[in-house]
């Protein structure tokens, strides 16, 4: 049984979970266009290298290994009076606006500096965001189903960010000699007109639970030994890491797939139908996370894109229709796949809680984030890698070897890794019933703690 409401704990209802997701709306936007549009933008009409753009991404990346601990401890142990996440969603927000502005919509000219600033000021807005809002996410509920409820409405605005910039670019592509810079002018005015009124929908509206009553310093070794004796976020934290990277590794040669093998002439289309099937199917992975455990509908969703990935394998030329019909079936476990995991490791924190009494959120996302983003580097680099070693053409191959290489790297490979996350889900043991127990513990120590007054 779900552990019930801890006392002192605000209701949420269901408006303010909206008002809560609604950030994800505008954050949905940006990884889209910045994976396709990027590139012909700067490359192709502000004349930049590929090989220094495709270094400045990987430098801007590596950068969040620096600021996703320092912004994740940070939101843990500042305690201003406005609260200790939502005050990060004003700095992240300007962060963002003004990073979107620089990278979207550049001046003619522009450098590979400039490139690089601006991509670097983007990734920092997300990480100022995201992972004190991913902690805020922790805290507005203890019930272990309630938790699921907040990760899914985020995950469907996240979703809907998506499909708009799926349709955006559509549409402007449409308008007589519309190019990339224009379709990134457009998107960039959605996303800053979007983010702060969605922004301060959650600074105002949702409440956020008092600071803990303890006041440990943070110590890295410390901090290191609790994640990795906590069994049950480092199950999570692994299998996202090698779900991720199966995944990654899948979509960065999907394009290359759907042409050279299947023989697909417009992927938009069919990115937008997986998109909308991912958003329509998301309540009913909440409902199934209630009725069997977050962890056997999320080791369902990892089988179910497991067994696409493998039948991918068998997709004739010219085999379209199948090429949809399993791309839309693996669409229908996206959401599940990227929310219930956030939800799993809110209740993992609760571990650490039940020993400590202090509420570290923020450093067990910047943790499951840096390792999400190594996944999202192994992925989109080795399948590269082996497509280059076969003397794969990315401009358009017909040779057996390379096309075997091609269908291998896209659907045996991820398949495999998928399959590993999830036998690994289905050995985690955070059940709704032992949760309810740790919630129980929790709630038993602070109420002695508040009795005996602050703790040291």
């Amino acid at each position: 049984m779900a552990s019930a409401v801890s006392e002192g704990e605000q209701p949420l209802g269901f408006w303010r979970i909206v008002a809560f997701g609604s950030v994800q709306l505008p954050l949905g936007m940006i990884g889209l266009p910045i994976a396709i549009y990027l590139a012909p933008l700067y490359s192709g009409q502000l004349q930049l290298s590929l090989q220094l753009i495709g270094l400045s991404l990987i430098l801007a990346r590596l950068s969040d290994f620096v600021t996703d601990p320092i912004v994740g401890v940070l939101s843990d142990r500042w305690r201003p009076r406005i609260g200790r996440r939502r005050i990060w969603l004003i700095f992240g927000a300007l962060t963002m606006m003004a990073g979107v502005r620089m990278l979207f919509v550049p001046e003619p000219g522009v450098g590979i500096v400039y490139f690089g600033l601006a991509v670097a000021l983007v990734y920092l807005g997300y990480t100022l965001i995201l992972l004190p809002y991913h902690a805020w996410s922790a805290e507005l509920s203890s019930d272990y189903h309630v938790r699921t409820r907040i990760s899914s409405v985020s995950q469907a605005f996240s979703i809907i960010g998506l499909i708009g910039s799926t349709l955006i670019p559509a549409y402007v592509l449409t308008l007589e000699g519309a190019t990339s810079a224009d379709v990134m002018a457009a998107l960039s005015y959605f996303i800053i007109a979007l983010l702060p009124i969605c922004a301060a929908l959650a600074f105002f509206v949702v409440p956020e639970p008092a600071a803990p009553i303890t006041k440990a310093p943070f110590k890295f070794i410390g901090a290191l030994r609790m994640l990795v004796a906590n069994r049950a976020f480092l199950n999570v934290t692994l299998l996202v890491l090698i779900a991720t990277i199966g995944e990654v590794f899948r979509q960065t040669i999907t394009v290359f797939f759907a042409r050279d093998i299947v023989g697909v002439t417009n992927i938009g289309i069919i990115y937008f139908c997986y998109f909308v099937a991912a958003l329509a199917v998301m309540p009913g992975w909440v409902w199934l996370a209630k009725r069997i455990e977050k962890h056997r509908a999320l080791t369902l969703a990892l089988g179910i894109v497991a067994m696409t990935n493998a039948l991918m394998f068998f997709v004739p030329q010219g085999g379209v229709a199948i090429f949809t019909t399993l791309f839309v079936i693996k669409g229908m476990c996206y959401g599940a796949v990227l929310m219930l995991p956030h939800a799993m490791v809110a209740d993992t924190a609760d571990i650490d809680t039940a020993e400590t009494l202090d509420r570290q959120q923020g450093l067990f996302f910047a943790a499951i984030a840096m390792v999400q983003k190594m996944g999202y580097a192994l992925g989109s680099g080795l399948p590269l890698l082996i497509l280059g070693a076969v003397g794969y053409v990315s401009a358009g191959e017909d040779r057996a070897e390379p096309l075997l290489a091609l269908s291998i790297s896209y659907s045996v490979i991820p398949c495999v890794l998928v399959l590993i996350a999830a036998m690994m889900a289905w050995r985690y043991n955070l059940t709704a019933d032992r949760h309810s127990a740790i919630r129980a513990q929790i709630d038993e120590r602070l109420a002695l703690a508040v009795g005996e007054g602050p703790r040291g």
